[in-house]
């Protein structure tokens, strides 16, 4: 996907253009420890028990420590989930990592975490710096580990591949995308009317039964390229609006899915979350249009209100591309990753 013009490149959180910009850097996939490998028995048992108890997957922590060869060599190793950052942060506790660890979490603790979990996280976390994609995250984690190097990251989209389209592109259908475990197609089904348009859900997930015909599924994940980016990036201008709805969570759930959107000069609904990632950019009425979770009302009356004036839809829409343009591209993540990784004294990273 690094080689394809036609893909975007924020799936690699700035690995392509940190190495663009002169930083020697490379990446190893976690097939490289094994990860991938089916595990017998025991391991399974073991690693779904400490993953579902303290999020920590016990194998990555055996894995990783038996092939610690591939990440010594680094300065820096960039860990861009939860389950291998902590199992670097435990490796780094213990004394057996030399390399200073950057990890850049997503969802790492709920707002009401067990005090057993939270204590774990807070001896090992102190020896990595994290790195959040939510100013509402890097807040709660600030305030649950005062002791942490906790840093605000802005996740940026491709804008240059995420463009607005032609005016005759649009065919009138409403759009929703996303395979987070978060999304709530349920809220979004029940929301929907026999008089709004079409609406195209891409998604691998299970969406409820309705006897809606103007409702359709269509699967997509970018994991199997099910659905290109570049299929999906045309749907995008090809609709009238975009609804991303999502279940309460400190996660800065749908934040892709609306970025790309919004790059693309589309009016998002979205789901006003408790992770809402940038309460200050993310503005109600200006640059997106934000409801409550869970409230089907609401979002049908959101709905309805910007296919009644399709001219505030196109100006949220400008406002959106505006504000990815300034706050949420790339190029502005890379540079907060970059001094991150300078910071800790980093001449080469491993994402």
């Amino acid at each position: 996907m690094a080689a394809d013009a036609e893909g975007p490149t924020e799936f690699f959180y700035g690995y392509i253009e940190l190495q663009k910009s002169g930083l020697s850097v490379d990446m190893i996939d976690d097939g490289a420890f094994g990860l991938g490998e089916p595990m017998g028995p025991v391991w399974t048992a073991l690693s779904l028990a400490s993953t579902a108890i303290f999020g920590i997957h016990a194998r990555a922590i055996h894995n990783f420590a038996e092939r610690l060869d591939l990440l010594s060599p680094a300065r820096s190793v960039v860990a861009v989930n939860n389950s291998y950052g902590l199992a670097l942060a435990y490796l780094k506790a213990r004394g057996r990592l030399g390399p200073d660890v950057i990890f850049l979490a997503m969802g790492l603790i709920g707002e009401r975490p067990n005090p057993l979990v939270r204590w774990i996280y807070s001896r090992i976390l102190p020896h990595v710096t994290l790195a959040v994609i939510s100013r509402a995250e890097r807040e709660h984690l600030a305030a649950l580990f005062p002791g942490v190097e906790t840093h605000y990251v802005p996740f940026g989209v491709d804008h240059r591949f995420w463009t607005p389209g032609r005016p005759d592109d649009v065919e009138g259908d409403v759009l929703s995308v996303g395979n987070d475990p978060h999304r709530d197609y349920e809220t979004l089904v029940e929301a929907w009317t026999a008089g709004f348009p079409r609406l195209t859900i891409v998604t691998r997930l299970a969406v409820p039964a309705h006897p809606l015909k103007n409702i359709e599924v269509v699967a997509g994940d970018w994991r199997t390229q099910r659905l290109s980016d570049a299929d999906l990036r045309k749907m995008v201008q090809g609709s009238r609006l975009v609804v991303i709805p999502v279940r309460d969570t400190m996660q800065p759930s749908g934040q892709s899915a609306c970025l790309q959107a919004m790059a693309c000069g589309k009016a998002v609904v979205l789901s006003d979350i408790a992770g809402l990632w940038d309460r200050n950019l993310m503005r109600d009425g200006e640059n997106c249009v934000l409801v409550p979770p869970g409230d089907t009302a609401a979002l049908r009356s959101a709905v309805q209100s910007l296919l009644d004036n399709p001219g505030r839809a196109q100006a949220i829409g400008q406002a959106a591309r505006h504000t990815v343009e300034k706050h949420f591209n790339m190029d502005i993540m890379t540079e907060a990753m970059k001094k991150l990784c300078l910071k800790t004294h980093a001449a080469d990273i491993t994402p």
